[in-house]
């Protein structure tokens, strides 16, 4: 009879883990990959905590649950080949950017926290990919940046086509003074 339960009571959970994963892919294309192998309880809650901030969560369940959502949901093959060891998925919802900034930061605080890689909606990045996300500038200045860059030439033709009325209005003072 015990058994029994314990078999229900299992799948159950199994079940909820799977659905709340399933959610989490939903709400987010984005996904890193952690291995947090000696990392306290404590660190994790100032991970989570971190992560927060930045509209990321932290979800760590069974590599087999994990593995299992991975290919349900269709993800690239190189990010199911990273689920190895204590994994930790990172969930994040808006900017990448910031969410890397946090986790390199973190790992460079606690050595144990290892970045293992993910995705950016079907790109399987790697920790490398991972840490030079983290080396970009704000999503604004970024912006800021792309607009510049389309600013530039429009500045140099406004500049240009100024430069070729100022000469024609002196060449045409020149030629008025000259008739005087």
């Amino acid at each position: 009879m015990t058994t029994v339960l314990a078999k229900k009571i299992g799948d159950f959970y199994r079940e909820l883990v799977s659905l709340e994963v399933k959610r989490r892919l939903n709400s987010c294309s984005d996904v890193v990959l952690l291995n947090y192998h000696k990392i306290s309880s404590v660190e994790m809650t100032v991970l989570r905590k971190s992560l927060k901030t930045v509209d990321a969560s932290v979800l760590v369940t069974k590599n087999s649950f994990i593995k299992k959502i991975l290919e349900e949901a269709k993800k690239p093959a190189g990010a199911i080949s990273l689920v190895e060891g204590e994994t930790a998925l990172v969930f994040v919802k808006n900017n990448p950017i910031e969410v890397s900034q946090v986790i390199v930061k973190f790992s460079k605080e606690h050595e144990a926290l290892k970045i293992r890689g993910g995705f950016l909606a079907d790109q399987v990045i790697t920790e490398e990919h991972i840490k030079t996300i983290s080396k970009l500038g704000s999503r604004q200045s970024l912006y800021q940046q792309v607009a510049s860059a389309l600013n530039a030439p429009m500045g140099k033709l406004a500049m240009s086509l100024n430069q070729i009325i100022a000469k024609l209005a002196y060449a045409l003072k020149a030629i008025s003074d000259k008739k005087k």
